[in-house]
């Protein structure tokens, strides 16, 4: 029953191999994931190249470059590493790699700007050229130092308007106030002069002498007329200084300095609200790396250490198999508990649920270990072969990287048979600690069934070789 480990003492060689590929999983898992640990936050050694020909415009009458100011907050800015340059660098820095974007304010930046009050207005350009064949991954990133500029001209253009609107809003408000007190006083004024004229009705109807007089009565309803007229417009003065009143007190209720008008430029904050909390990028891909760490470390072990094959005289094929499978549970028990060690202990990765991790780590190098040793103790070389294009199916079906809905229906349609799916699941609960489609007790539960059918199909493949002698000969060292 331990003749593997017999024989694997006695090769010195083989031993010091197996002890070195133990270690497989880990060296794989580190390097992809300390090379992706965290790129959204280094971006600000991304280079990306400014250049800025604006080359200024009268705005609502004021001489305005809005190219500077935008160059003015990039500079403030460090998300990315700003280059500002000219047009014939920039052109040759994007091609040689030197650059991940260009970002170009064209010498009608303001000018374009100044037209938004026009019957025809114009849009701001922004020229943005990328080299994505160089670095398509890094012309992504590129592309939000785009939409950075982009987000910095619009609120810039947008604080100008409402700025100079405002100016105008105060300075209506100012003249609203001057006039409503002129109103006031020519009210007060034809008051007065109602008054008087009503004094000299008064008299001239007081001096008639006799009924003869005509040119005095005269003169005495034209004075009462007056009256009557004066009275009129002083009540539709006051009227108009009424409503002109209402209408400043309902513009006093409002605000319009230039913190108001910053704020209506950019009206919105989102306040985000997640299900879970994700430190950086190489988190997030950890459940996809290491459960391939494993399953790499499992063709490792196959390619150097004779599963096909006997070590020794069997007399029954299950001690054939308790040998194997017992060197095999073995190594995999070991190839995942110390990865699982190594990843909480060395890399750090902050883990919700320890214990879950650690058991679907052993658990699924257990399960590797068994596909990949029965499909070569089954068919020899051919059987690696099979367990490679196992694992390239695993690799486009399992959601690893991007969500399955975005894939095609050939791997949609494998997503549910693929082993990695349940493991990255369970593995992605077990370190943000969440339960997902699938619970963690379902995915483990799979993949600890599918080991125990492989295992199974270890022995069978033994027995039939066994059996059969002259596949027996064929598999003997």
């Amino acid at each position: 029953m331990l003749k593997d480990f017999k024989y694997i003492f006695s090769k010195k060689f083989l031993l010091a191999a197996l002890i070195v590929l133990l270690f497989l999983p880990i060296i794989y898992s580190a390097v992809f994931i300390y090379s992706m640990w965290d790129p959204y936050g280094q971006t600000k050694d991304l280079p990306i190249a400014v250049v800025n020909e604006d080359a200024g415009a009268a705005i609502q009458g004021r001489k305005e470059n809005l190219g500077d100011r935008v160059v003015a907050k990039l500079k403030q800015n460090d998300n990315f590493n700003w280059q500002f340059v000219d047009r014939r660098k920039a052109s040759a820095g994007i091609t040689a790699g030197k650059y991940f974007a260009v970002i170009r304010l064209p010498k009608d930046f303001s000018k374009d700007a100044g037209t938004m009050l026009e019957k025809k207005p114009k849009q701001v350009q922004i020229i943005v050229k990328k080299n994505p064949g160089y670095s398509y991954s890094g012309q992504s990133i590129g592309d939000k130092s785009a939409q950075a500029v982009k987000d910095n001209v619009s609120l810039a253009i947008r604080e100008l308007y409402l700025k100079k609107i405002f100016q105008s809003v105060n300075a209506m408000e100012e003249n609203s106030k001057k006039l409503s007190a002129n109103l006031k006083k020519t009210s007060q004024g034809e008051q007065d002069l109602a008054a008087g004229s009503t004094r000299v009705t008064e008299g001239l109807q007081a001096a008639l002498p006799s009924p003869q007089n005509q040119s005095v009565l005269q003169l005495a309803q034209s004075s009462q007329q007056i009256t009557s007229g004066l009275a009129s417009l002083s009540s539709n003065t006051d009227k108009m200084t009424s409503q002109l009143d209402s209408s400043l007190q309902q513009l006093s209720a409002r605000s319009f300095q230039e913190s108001n008008a910053k704020s209506i430029s950019d009206p919105v904050k989102i306040t985000e609200n997640d299900v879970t909390k994700v430190a950086n990028y190489g988190q997030s891909f950890a459940p996809y790396v290491l459960s391939l760490s494993l399953y790499v470390g499992a063709i490792a072990f196959v390619s150097i250490y004779p599963v096909d094959k006997r070590v020794g005289a069997y007399r029954r094929s299950i001690s054939w198999w308790a040998s194997k499978s017992l060197l095999i549970a073995l190594y995999g028990l070991l190839q995942g508990l110390l990865l699982a060690l190594f990843t909480i202990f060395v890399i750090n990765i902050k883990i919700e649920h320890t214990l879950h991790f650690t058991l679907t780590l052993v658990i699924w190098s257990l399960t590797a270990m068994f596909i990949v040793c029965f499909l070569t103790a089954a068919f020899s070389n051919i059987g690696k072969f099979l367990a490679i294009i196992v694992l390239i199916l695993q690799l486009g079906s399992s959601e690893g990287t991007f969500p399955i809905q975005l894939t095609n229906k050939f791997f949609q349609t494998m997503h549910v048979f693929s082993p990695m799916t349940y493991v990255i699941k369970a593995l992605r609960e077990s370190i943000f600690g969440f339960e997902g489609n699938v619970p963690y007790t379902t995915s483990l539960t799979i993949i600890t069934i599918i080991g125990l059918v492989m295992l199974g199909l270890l022995y069978i493949s033994y027995l039939v070789k066994q059996r059969v002698p002259w596949l027996s000969k064929a598999s003997e060292l």
